[in-house]
């Protein structure tokens, strides 16, 4: 009796199997048409503004006449940050041998800060950090000192 049982399940199953209707594989739809009369517009290119790092903290000036030439101003353009003084004074060699006219602050937390430039405006820092980074890229993380 199970023979028959089993023949009887498949039996029925190739029937309904073969009721006429004959699966096929589904074509995708066929991409849009491309029209090539109309011209592509690019998107708008979105510019975010820069970020300016900015820290503010006490420091002193490495040197006497530095801090007679600076001493009025407020905001500092900082090229470099280093833990050892050495690599702060080469840095500096390097940065007057590109034309600029680096000195090294002495921050409150234990870094030599070597600033190119120094201003009374915040706007103006602002402006020659960007006008730093766009024209020497390898400056592109000039950041802001503030005195406090």
């Amino acid at each position: 009796m199970r023979l028959t049982q089993i023949l009887i399940v498949l039996a029925i199953s190739s029937m309904a199997c073969k009721s006429g209707q004959q699966m096929t594989a589904v074509e995708p739809p066929p991409p849009p048409p491309v029209n090539r009369n109309v011209a592509e517009r690019p998107e708008p290119e979105i510019i975010e503004p820069e970020e300016i790092p900015v820290v503010e903290e006490s420091f002193d000036f490495e040197r006497k006449e530095d801090e007679v030439s600076h001493d009025i101003n407020r905001f500092f353009v900082i090229l470099g940050s280093f833990s050892v003084k050495q690599n702060a004074d080469r840095f500096k060699s390097r940065l007057e041998n590109e034309g600029y006219s680096p000195v090294i602050l002495l921050s409150e937390t234990g870094y030599n800060r070597v600033s190119v430039d120094s201003y009374s405006r915040e706007a103006d820092a602002r402006q020659r950090v960007l006008q730093i980074r766009r024209s020497s890229p390898e400056f592109h993380d000039a950041w802001l000192l503030i005195r406090r």
